[in-house]
């Protein structure tokens, strides 16, 4: 009986997680024609509209006497449907099939950069620790690639990986290392499962999901990260690209994808290896916020 509910607590946990993780970066800024008569309705709440206000999926936006003077900055795919001559409805509608998505990769970096300056909202995110798990909660992996796996307290002996069935199937002494990085072949995962890894023997020893991305989105998301680093620009450059590509395919897919890791993976490479320029370094500090932001969403 308790080997029962010991897995039905975890099935619990695998379904709560994946299904309440969605969307939750802002596709639009509000710019300007906001200064009278105008508030913005998100999460059930109502508030007044104000420079640089972050909107989201499902906000709705209310304008008096009409929402035509409003200047608003939008993603990609993102964008205002009017409900009537005073409401506009903040809609985001991506491709379905996920293709055509690397055209649109100058605008989403454009986009990023007028995101700075903007605070992240209190209600939508959290405290970050000084340590960053990775590749955190409900991380979605591609074959061949290596993950980096950081402990959240930086200790701990052995790291572990189950199944959904709470069998174990791969661990490997940590020998006194804070990471270790592993592929998806190593470990031994397989498409359509979800598995839980967690460090044993650290201060915080809770497991974290993960799942095998299928081979089409795999090869549709390598072939366009090639075609990024094809590109005749920077190292920095490149990685800004591939980072913004993989938070938003993240953002526009959260039920199918999660990439996060990875571009915060990128992100640290960069830092590492290249000098970066006054724009690069608020890309990449605004991208890094995204992914912080995610983190703790996620957790």
């Amino acid at each position: 009986m308790r080997a029962l509910r010991t897995i039905a607590s975890i099935y619990f946990f695998l379904f709560s997680t994946i299904s309440s993780v969605s969307a939750e970066t802002y596709i639009g800024i509000l710019l300007d024609g906001f200064q009278k008569g105008c508030s913005v309705q998100s999460s059930g709440e109502t508030f007044p509209c104000e420079e640089r206000r972050q909107l989201y999926k499902g906000d709705k936006v209310t304008k008096l006497p009409n929402i035509h003077s409003l200047k608003i900055k939008w993603a990609p795919y993102a964008g205002g449907k009017e409900l009537n001559a005073t409401t506009l409805l903040v809609t985001f509608e991506p491709p379905e099939n996920k293709k055509g998505v690397l055209q649109n990769v100058k605008e989403m970096v454009g986009f990023v950069q007028t995101k700075h300056n903007v605070a992240i909202g209190a209600t939508r995110g959290g405290p970050y620790g000084p340590r960053v798990p990775q590749p955190g909660n409900h991380a979605t992996v591609m074959p061949g690639q290596k993950i980096t796996f950081v402990s959240e307290s930086g200790t701990g002996k052995t790291i572990v990986f189950r199944d959904s069935d709470s069998q174990e199937i791969f661990t490997k002494d940590l020998k006194g290392a804070s990471s270790v990085q592993l592929t998806p072949e190593e470990i031994g995962l397989k498409p359509r499962e979800v598995y839980t890894w967690s460090i044993s023997g650290a201060r915080k020893g809770r497991p974290f999901t993960m799942r095998l991305l299928s081979r089409e989105i795999t090869k549709l998301v390598t072939a366009d990260l090639m075609e990024i680093n094809r590109e005749e620009l920077s190292e920095a450059g490149k990685g800004i690209k591939e980072a913004t590509y993989l938070q938003f395919m993240s953002d526009a897919y959260p039920k199918e994808l999660d990439l996060y890791w990875l571009s915060y993976q990128v992100l640290e490479e960069i830092k590492e290896k290249s000098t970066l320029n006054e724009d690069d370094k608020i890309l990449v500090q605004e991208l890094t916020k995204s992914y912080l932001k995610h983190l703790s969403e996620t957790m």
